[in-house]
Order: structure tokens, then C-alpha cells, then sequence
């Protein structure tokens, strides 16, 4: 086929790469052929389109269109505030990058068996699970039978989290750290959605948000794990690539729920390129993405947070941050957990633990052991700008050039 040719029906397909994608929308401004083959490649998709049966435009993906068409968020006064120019002024690249695996402990030194025993109960049940909502499982075509008989014959995976939180964990030692991460960064969203699936009218979109979700839980309790299931976790420590955009991907649209709350998540700009270099380093982010969307979805005064993933806007690293309108009273809970200010009450604590979760994985990637340094340079942290606050962590950002590496930057449904 002519280059021209199959440059206009990629680009048509939006498979085209960002930057000949570029290149080829100034050339049909001003190449004859370039618009003719563009001009035949959509009206050829569009006939190709009249031959399928009509079709109603499900109500999730007209709002997820919808959502995807509104202005971007003006980031510029965050961008521009003293916090961030105090991250640009202190973050340095490091010539040999964190790429996860510095925050595992061994399942056998708990001293708690039955919080053993329930850990590793739940991880086989996820084995079990993720199967009947992947991409090409029953539930994902609208047949949920198998799915709905599989959740039923098994207990909540809430009671799992309350069993374990029963006990006192006080989140300092890599155990304590460990189990807290694999039970309140994922699992309670996990669970949300799982209930639902299980007692009320189960939907197509409920099953792909509960697939990325039990993903994300067993890569999430190996990393955190290491005698969990070594001979997957061999795999995930291999060296591959994995793109922002699997991040915008599932959260983009999604529902997300902490306990009791829940609400929906917007997502802005999310750069395009490599964010982590493995498996072990993408289940660690992830969970300190879980960790903000846990601490501000419950605080969110309109029931909506947002995300955006930036590059460059500090050099040398990746910028993830979330936000969300929030009240007075809100906000002043929140800045109480994360300055450690005295509480009334200890309904904070799980609150704590996240943000002690996301300070524990700053000091494995900025190889750093003074939080207090950590937050006077602004690696992460959290700030209130009109009627919204943010929080946000700087990653360390992967160099333009790599090799040997499986990028992974699409939508694997393992």
C-alpha cells in the first residue's frame, strides 16, 4: 500500500503515533494527496459502518465521550505555586532510578497466622476471580451468571479488611507496612464494586472497573510479599516498560469507592511515555494512586476528584496529582493527618496509614530515609488553592532511551 495511503487510514484509526500523527496533520494542510487519502479513508470507515447493525450508545460510554470533550483543567496556578517551584528548585535525577521492589516483606515473618491465613486465602480467591471478569471472560460479553455464582459462594472481601484491621498495626516496621498496603489501597474499592456485582443488577462497566481493580490487588500483594507467589513475582521483577497511559486507561471515567464512599474520577492531561520499568515498580505507584484517590474521594464536595499525570513540568521526574473541591471542615481533617496534628478521635487512622504508605514508598524512590527532608524539598505533599486541594508525589522519570525492554503501553488484559 502507498506510505500516503497507510499513513491517512492509521491516522484514521488513531493508531499513527503522536509525532507522524503531527507530521501528517501538516501535510494535509497542505498536500493534495494527503487530503484525498485522508478524505477516502473516512468515508471508507464510514460505509464500512453502515454495514453493522445499528446499535444504541450505551450510557457510560456517551458520558465517558462527553467527559472526554470538555476543556482541560487550568493547572497553571498550582504549576506556578511556591510549593512546585520548590520541587523544581531542590529535585535532582538520579543516575541509578528506583524501580521498585524495596518494599517487601516475607508473608512468614507475620506473627498474626490468622491475618496469614486470611491474606493468603484472599490472593488465591483473586486468582480465581480474575478470570471470570478479563476481557475475554463471559461477564465481559453481559453474561454474568458464572461471575454473580462465583461472588456469592464466597463471603464479602470487606470482611477480610475488617478482620485485619482489628488488629493494632502501627505501620512502622516493613510487616505492618505491608499488610496495610495490600488492605486499604486497593481492596476496599475491590470489595465496593465486587458487593455490587453480587447483589444488584451487575453491568459491563462494574466488571471492568472490578478486573483492573483485581489486577491491580495481586500485583499490588506480591510486590508487597515477597513469599507470596515467588514464581510470579519473578516475572513481575523482569525489566518492562509501562506507559501512563495504562494509568489514564482505568482510571479515566471510572468509579471509584473507599468504604462507604464513593465517587467519579476525572482525568486531565496524562503524558505519553514510559512512567515505571517494571512490574514490582508499577504495583508500588499504583497503590500511592489508590492511596490519594482513598483520601480525597471521601472529602470531595461535589462527589468528583481529578487526576493528571505530568511530565516535564518539573524536570527529571514524573508529577502525579489528584484533586478535588473540598470544604473548610474537609480539608482541615486532611491537612490534620498528613501534618500529624492531634485529633479528636481516632476515625483518622486508616487516613494516617495512606499517607504513611505514600512517605514510605517517597523515601524507596527519591532513596531518601528523612521524610522531613522529603517534605521541606516538596517531593510530595499537598496544598489548597481557591475553594481545591491537591496532593501529589514526584516520581523519578525514566530516561528518554532504554533498552532491552518490553514497552507496555496499551491495555493488556492479563
Amino acid at each position: 500500500m502507498d506510505s500516503l495511503k497507510q499513513q491517512a487510514v492509521d491516522y484514521t484509526l488513531g493508531i499513527l503515533p503522536k509525532e507522524e500523527a503531527l507530521l501528517f496533520e501538516a501535510l494535509v494542510e497542505e498536500d493534495d494527496d494527503a487530503q484525498k487519502h485522508l478524505t477516502d479513508a473516512q468515508d471508507g470507515f464510514a460505509k464500512l459502518s453502515l454495514t453493522a447493525p445499528p446499535s444504541q450508545l450505551g450510557a457510560e460510554l456517551r458520558q465517558r465521550v462527553l467527559e472526554q470533550a470538555q476543556p482541560q483543567r487550568d493547572l497553571n496556578p498550582f504549576l506556578e505555586s511556591r510549593d512546585i517551584c520548590t520541587l523544581r528548585d531542590n529535585f535532582t535525577a538520579f543516575d541509578h532510578r528506583y524501580s521498585g521492589g524495596g518494599v517487601t516483606a516475607d508473608i512468614s515473618d507475620l506473627s498474626n497466622k490468622s491475618v496469614t491465613s486470611n491474606i493468603e486465602k484472599n490472593y488465591e480467591s483473586l486468582i480465581h476471580l480474575l478470570p471470570l471478569v478479563s476481557g475475554d471472560s463471559r461477564a465481559a460479553a453481559g453474561d454474568f451468571s458464572d461471575l454473580q455464582n462465583f461472588l456469592r459462594s464466597h463471603g464479602s472481601y470487606n470482611d477480610l479488611i475488617n478482620k485485619t484491621l482489628q488488629h493494632n498495626w502501627s505501620g512502622e516496621s516493613q510487616t505492618s507496612r505491608s499488610v496495610l498496603r495490600t488492605t486499604l489501597a486497593t481492596l476496599p474499592s475491590l470489595s465496593f464494586f465486587s458487593d455490587r456485582l453480587r447483589d444488584f443488577q451487575p453491568s459491563v462497566a462494574d466488571t471492568r472497573r472490578l478486573f483492573y481493580l483485581c489486577r491491580d490487588q495481586l500485583k499490588i500483594m506480591r510486590a508487597s510479599f515477597s513469599d507470596l507467589d515467588p514464581s510470579k513475582l519473578v516475572d513481575d521483577e523482569k525489566l518492562r516498560l509501562h506507559g501512563a497511559g495504562l494509568l489514564r486507561s482505568k482510571w479515566w471515567g471510572a468509579e471509584h469507592a473507599y468504604f462507604s464512599s464513593n465517587g467519579k474520577v476525572k482525568c486531565g492531561h496524562f503524558f505519553d511515555g514510559p512512567i515505571t520499568e517494571r512490574c514490582v515498580e508499577f504495583a508500588e505507584y499504583d497503590a500511592n494512586m489508590y492511596c490519594l484517590a482513598n483520601l480525597l474521594s471521601p472529602r470531595s464536595s461535589d462527589g468528583e476528584f481529578h487526576f493528571e499525570l505530568l511530565k516535564d513540568a518539573v524536570p527529571g521526574c514524573t508529577l502525579a496529582v489528584a484533586s478535588a473541591k473540598m470544604s473548610d471542615h474537609h480539608f482541615s481533617t486532611l491537612s490534620a493527618i498528613i501534618d500529624r496534628v492531634a485529633l479528636p478521635s481516632n476515625q483518622f487512622t486508616q487516613d494516617q496509614f495512606l499517607w504513611d504508605l505514600i512517605e514510605d514508598s517517597m523515601t524507596q524512590g527519591h532513596q531518601c530515609t528523612s521524610t522531613k527532608e522529603l517534605r521541606e524539598q516538596k517531593a510530595y505533599g499537598y496544598s489548597r488553592i481557591g475553594s481545591c486541594t491537591y496532593l501529589w508525589f514526584a516520581w523519578p522519570a525514566i530516561p528518554n532511551t532504554q533498552d532491552g525492554a518490553d514497552a507496555v503501553t496499551g491495555n493488556p488484559l492479563l
